[in-house]
């Protein structure tokens, strides 16, 4: 008898062989004793670079829902590096949602090479799209490019760049530099060793060294028209109104795995004190926590497997935008939380608590923000036509 081992199984499988390793590297990254680049190094030998890649091109094969699944469990062991490896998967997770056959010769060249890069070479991809003036939204970027014979030249710079010095390719946006236009915005692969690319030192912020953020410049960086995304120019704000999953919640299940390990730590330390384990309150407090949880989990993973099965549905990315919402709120009352129910124990500076605090933090500070995605939701409910992009703010 054949067993058929489902793609999420073998994925969890793999996470698994790395997670422990993780969980040690979590808090010597955060103090900056250990570089980011060690752990980064065991997710790509992992073989978890290819999670989002059909399997019949050598990937894992995971969906959308299967992939939140995944990042939660990397999140709950390092949140950092979970949501570093979720900007590989912002940048390249959109490859397969599109039919080949309308893909056209240049898009289908395209994807082969990157999945060459990623399932033949252990390439890291990452996304290159916040701007100082406009944060993660498309309108009104000033990276710009040009056409210039068989090239592309880019001129440009790009704040928050997740995995900076880490990845080998990145996915920039940029907009014609002939037109004033902020509807049409393109994406470009822009390799780390391009000529005119730089990065300034890593950001120092109070959580999420792990991500390796920098800020990068782009000085004249010339590469091939053939890195051009999927060989569509013009199209990428259009598509993100219509499929806003990768970057309004791509890394949703990073911050699900988050909240999983604040109340795993409650829960440990109730457990090891037998006198606080038969008091109501606390035993009560805990309860409240793992609800709260629960709902979390219920809502993010029911939008992340509605993308799976109804991907640009309207209804589906209201659900998006809710569950980015409520997980942000969730995990901060979550960390709060565990701080009241634990005590002073939880801010120790050599426990895991005090980390997982800062960290949870950055849910609600990530696009979309709590006010975009409740302008979304409510207008989404009053009936407006959400593909409509004069509709909201990406």
């Amino acid at each position: 008898m054949t067993t058929v081992v489902r793609p999420l199984d073998a994925a969890l499988d793999l996470a698994r062989e790395v997670t422990p390793e993780l969980a040690e590297l979590a808090d010597p990254i955060d103090r900056g004793t250990e570089a980011p680049v060690k752990a980064y190094a065991l997710i790509r030998e992992s073989g978890l670079l290819s999670a989002m890649i059909p399997r019949e091109r050598g990937g894992l094969g995971l969906d959308f829902g299967d992939y939140t699944v995944l990042l939660a469990e990397l999140g709950a062991a390092n949140g950092a590096i979970a949501l570093g490896f979720n900007m590989h998967n912002v940048a390249i997770g959109s490859l397969f949602e599109t039919d080949g056959d309308a893909l056209g010769a240049t898009g289908v060249a395209f994807r082969d090479w990157v999945v060459d890069e990623v399932v033949d070479h252990q390439r890291m991809f990452a996304s290159a799209a916040s701007e100082p003036s406009t944060g993660a939204r498309l309108r009104g970027i000033s990276t710009a490019y040009r056409r210039d014979g068989d090239d592309y030249v880019l001129d440009g710079h790009k704040s928050f760049v997740s995995l900076s010095n880490v990845a080998d390719h990145y996915v920039v946006t940029a907009r014609p530099a002939d037109t004033d236009t902020d509807y049409e915005v393109s994406h470009f692969v822009v390799s780390a060793g391009d000529p005119g690319v730089s990065f300034s030192p890593e950001w120092r912020g109070t959580a999420l060294s792990g991500t390796s953020t920098a800020q990068m410049f782009l000085d004249g960086t010339r590469i091939p028209s053939r890195r051009l995304f999927l060989g569509v120019e013009g199209m990428s704000l259009f598509k993100v109104v219509r499929e806003p999953h990768w970057m309004a919640a791509g890394y949703l299940g990073a911050y699900l795995g988050l909240a999983t390990a604040v109340v795993d730590f409650a829960t440990e330390r109730l457990s090891a004190d037998e006198r606080r384990r038969s008091r109501d309150t606390d035993v009560q407090g805990l309860g409240s926590m793992v609800v709260r949880l629960q709902a979390a989990r219920a809502l993010t993973l029911n939008a992340a497997r509605a993308v799976a099965d109804h991907r640009s549905d309207p209804s589906t990315n209201a659900l998006v935008y809710a569950a980015k919402h409520h997980l942000g709120e969730a995990a901060q009352a979550l960390a709060a939380q565990s701080v009241a129910l634990v005590g002073s124990a939880a801010m120790a500076a050599d426990g895991p608590m005090q980390r997982l605090l800062r960290e949870v933090q950055f849910c609600s500070i990530m696009p979309a923000k709590p006010a975009d995605c409740l302008d979304y939701v409510g207008r989404a409910q009053l009936g407006a036509n959400m593909f409509d992009v004069s509709n909201h703010g990406w």
